[in-house]
């Protein structure tokens, strides 16, 4: 089997690496990352102009594009036939309406598209909490085992997010598959002379019923199917 994984916070992100770690318990695995952070890219992809690729050796490259751009480049041009499209680990959930916003999730979404099977991980922390890598990597390990022999329709990818890394370790932490949230962010902005600030509010967002949004912020770790198309 082989792995080709990527992420949005570059390629030097600690989340990658834990993925890469796991990944490679499973089959060969090929990085093709954004060579800095690219997060909130949603689904955008470079179509005018060229972007750096640089091979850092036999398994890993950086590109300057977006994440959808490294599946791009890793199917068309590197000749990359992937098993499995792995994207992540997030610092941060991806969440509800993330989903529009994310580029951990766009990567997962492109690698659909193009008829390829794809997980996107995500780990949801407190400001105050520290995330532990490698405990994270083996539960999307888990959830990947769980998950990975299900029936996935035709279009659709599996979001799994992680909660804070304080309940990820309760021995009472539970995996759950449910619906994305449909809520829609609190916007706040700060004004500052000229400009305007987004103030989150993620932890006390709206959590609507049995949703992802709901049980990961209350311990749990979340998988969701996202269907593309109905």
């Amino acid at each position: 089997m082989l792995y080709l994984l990527t992420n949005d916070d570059g390629i030097d992100a600690p989340g990658i690496r834990a993925l890469e770690l796991f990944a490679r318990q499973l089959g060969d695995v090929i990085v093709v990352a954004p060579d800095g952070p690219r997060s909130g890219f949603s689904h955008r992809a470079t179509v005018e102009g060229s972007m750096g690729l640089k091979q850092r050796d036999a398994e890993h490259y950086a590109c300057a594009g977006t994440p959808v751009d490294c599946v791009r480049v890793a199917i068309a041009h590197l000749g990359i036939k992937p098993d499995w499209v792995l994207s992540g680990i997030n610092r941060g959930a991806n969440l509800g309406v993330d989903l529009y916003m994310s580029g951990t999730a766009g990567a997962a979404r492109e690698a659909a598209i193009q008829g390829i099977p794809a997980f996107a991980f995500s780990h949801y922390h407190r400001t105050q909490s520290s995330i532990d890598w490698e405990h994270a990597a083996e539960s999307c390990h888990q959830v990947f085992q769980q998950f990975c022999q299900r029936d996935l329709p035709p279009t659709a990818f599996w979001n799994v997010n992680l909660p804070d890394p304080q309940d990820l370790k309760e021995a009472s932490h539970r995996t759950m598959e449910v619906p994305p949230d449909p809520s829609s962010l609190k916007l706040e902005y700060i004004a500052h002379a000229e400009a305007v600030e987004y103030k989150s509010h993620y932890h006390h967002r709206p959590r609507g019923k049995d949703t992802d949004v709901q049980h990961c912020l209350e311990g749990a770790t979340t998988v969701s199917c996202v269907k593309l198309f109905s």
